[in-house]
C-alpha cells in the first residue's frame, strides 16, 4: 500500500497529549519539552475538542509583548525558540485559553492522507485532529507524513 492510498486511520497516532485551557503557558511548555511535542489539542473536563496550543503560540505570545516574565532561553544563546532543553523564565499567568487557535482542522478516519496533506498545506497548519463526531480519534501530524515519504523512498 503506498501512502496515496492510505487513510487518516492508518498513520494518526491514537494516543495524544491534550491539555486543558486553564493550564498555565509554563505547564505547557514543560509538557511539550518532556513530551518530545510541538503542539496538543485544548480539550475541556469532558473532552470536547476547544482548540490547539503549539510552540509557536506559546512564542508569539512572548514575542508579542503579552507577557512582561515570559521568556524561553538556552544560556548563552539569545534564541527565542523551545526546542529540548529549553525552559521558560518565570512568573507568567498566562493561561492556555488566552493564547490557543480556537479554530480546529478536523479529519475523519476515512480521510485520504493526501487530502490531509493538502489541508496542512494549504491551512500553514502542522497537525490534523481525527475526528468521529466530537469524540478525537486521533491526529495526524507533518512528521507522520514525512515519515511516510520516508518509508515509501526506502522501499524504492
Amino acid at each position: 500500500m503506498t501512502w496515496k492510498s492510505k487513510k487518516a486511520k492508518d498513520v494518526m497516532h491514537k494516543r495524544v497529549v491534550v491539555v486543558r485551557p486553564e493550564m498555565l503557558v509554563q505547564e505547557v511548555a514543560k509538557l511539550f519539552d518532556d513530551k518530545g511535542i510541538s503542539g496538543a489539542p485544548v480539550v475541556d473536563v469532558e473532552g470536547h475538542l476547544l482548540g490547539v496550543v503549539s510552540k509557536s503560540d506559546l512564542v508569539h505570545h512572548q514575542r508579542d509583548g503579552e507577557s512582561d516574565h515570559f521568556s524561553f532561553y538556552k544560556a548563552g544563546s539569545g534564541v527565542e525558540v523551545l526546542p529540548k532543553g529549553y525552559h521558560m523564565e518565570l512568573p507568567d499567568r498566562t493561561r492556555v485559553r488566552e493564547i490557543m487557535t480556537p479554530v480546529i482542522i478536523q479529519a475523519k478516519e476515512s480521510t485520504p492522507v493526501p487530502h490531509i496533506a493538502r489541508m496542512m498545506r494549504r491551512k500553514h497548519i502542522h497537525r490534523v485532529f481525527i475526528m468521529d463526531g466530537k469524540k478525537m480519534k486521533g491526529v495526524v501530524t507533518t512528521m507522520d507524513l514525512l515519515k511516510l515519504i520516508e518509508e515509501g523512498s526506502e522501499r524504492n
